[in-house]
């Protein structure tokens, strides 16, 4: 090897182990300017569900043909429904005020005629609430028993003489009018005829002097608002017996009928007339199967002493058996206490308590018109009553199930009248 060709070769060894260490230094030794190193990956959040395709808000639907997710696109519900007890009167007169009826979980929602002119509630005693509008007031009083009285007062002659109050009842029901009373029905089904789960009394009117003003209500449907609307119309009034008032009941009852014996009924005379009328207004009859057995002698040695001394009394626990005027007119209670005891026995399997409380106190409201008409002291004071032994028996009357005893004459091959089973 020449000395030429040796020195190219040494000069070939020193440039590859030059390249050799350049491309093993550290880069920011190189490049000193580098970007950030990149953010660690967050931590996964779940995320909420896809909304349903169909969503149903009261009586509207959202709907949307977007592909949301791979799922069915059901989702969950917008709001659980669960049991309303008593009435929930809303501060604003647009939101309505929510009413319970004689189903578990199914509301009735009403709202007042002109509503979006009315005035925030204003609170009065018991739960009450009014709204007011330029020349009409309404007063809405709510009772332990989940039903209202609404009171309309007509304060001068410019005021409207027709009133439209708008019912949103459940699905799978509907308004009809009955025999002086307007119903709240469930839907007839094969085998499942249409049964009441409430009751709006048909209204009446005095003016300041006490007369009767006519009152002819009319139901129909309102498509914008996807309701039922019952409508008032007032007839000719004196134009110097300013104010009217117009009184509407609604009550969670299970039957036909809200007390009222003719369209503008007053009540049964002084001293309660004859046997025949007394009996007529007798419309709350009491169970034929109820068994009286305060002293538990036919109790089962595995039954709750407690529980079946509340359901076999023989008077009601929650208070008296009857209310009684000054002038001697009489309304029975005793009957809706053995109804309610013989619900009670057969909760939660196919009642809720709260219904059962709740028919009870609007049984003995029926049994308060059918005696003293649907206004004055009387029907006031025998309302008050009823309305205490609800409040009672909300506080204390147990529920559960109770089976039915047997005693001297049970015939037990039939079911008793309420379908629930005798003890062995």
């Amino acid at each position: 090897m020449t000395i030429r060709t040796r020195g190219a070769a040494l000069l070939a060894a020193l440039s590859f182990v030059f390249a050799l260490v350049m491309g093993s230094a550290p880069r920011t030794l190189a490049d000193p300017i580098q970007p950030p190193p990149p953010k660690p990956i967050p931590y996964p959040v779940a995320q909420p569900d896809d909304l349903p395709r169909i969503a149903p808000i009261g009586g509207a639907q959202v709907k949307t043909n977007t592909p949301l997710g791979l799922g069915p696109g059901t989702g969950r519900p917008l709001a659980a429904g669960r049991e309303r007890s008593n009435v929930t009167i809303s501060p604003s007169p647009t939101d309505g005020t929510h009413l319970p009826t004689a189903i578990a979980g199914k509301d009735v929602v009403l709202h007042l005629p002109q509503e979006r002119e009315l005035t925030p509630a204003q609170w009065g005693d018991g739960g009450s609430a009014t709204f007011t509008s330029r020349d009409t007031d309404y007063r809405i009083s709510p009772f332990a028993g989940g039903g209202v009285d609404v009171n309309i007062i007509r304060r001068t002659i410019f005021t409207p003489e027709n009133f439209t109050f708008g019912l949103r009842v459940p699905e799978g029901t509907h308004v009809r009018q009955g025999s002086n009373v307007v119903l709240v029905e469930s839907d007839a089904a094969p085998g499942l005829p249409a049964t009441p789960i409430a009751t709006l009394s048909v209204p009446v009117a005095r003016d300041a002097k006490g007369n009767p003003v006519q009152v002819n209500p009319v139901i129909h449907g309102d498509y914008m608002y996807q309701q039922s609307n019952l409508a008032l119309d007032l007839g000719p009034a004196d134009i110097f017996a300013f104010p009217i008032t117009i009184t509407l009941s609604y009550r969670a009852s299970s039957i036909p009928a809200s007390g009222q014996l003719a369209s503008d009924w007053e009540g049964l005379p002084e001293g309660g007339g004859p046997p025949e009328a007394k009996k007529a207004a007798q419309i709350i009859g009491a169970p034929g199967d109820y068994v009286v057995d305060p002293g538990g002698q036919y109790r089962p040695g595995n039954v709750d002493p407690v529980l079946y001394g509340q359901r076999h009394a023989d008077r009601c626990l929650s208070g008296p058996n009857e209310f009684r005027s000054e002038d001697g007119r009489t309304a029975d209670f005793w009957s809706s206490c053995q109804r309610q005891a013989m619900c009670l026995d057969v909760t939660p399997a196919q009642m809720s308590v709260d219904v059962c409380k709740n028919q009870a106190f609007a049984n003995m409201s029926a049994q308060c018109t059918a005696t003293f008409g649907q206004t004055g002291p009387d029907y006031e004071a025998c309302l008050n009553v009823a309305n205490g032994h609800a409040a009672w028996s909300k506080e204390n009357l147990l529920g559960g199930g109770l089976c039915q005893p047997t005693g001297p004459g049970t015939n037990t091959r039939f079911l008793p009248s309420n379908n629930n089973r005798y003890c062995s």
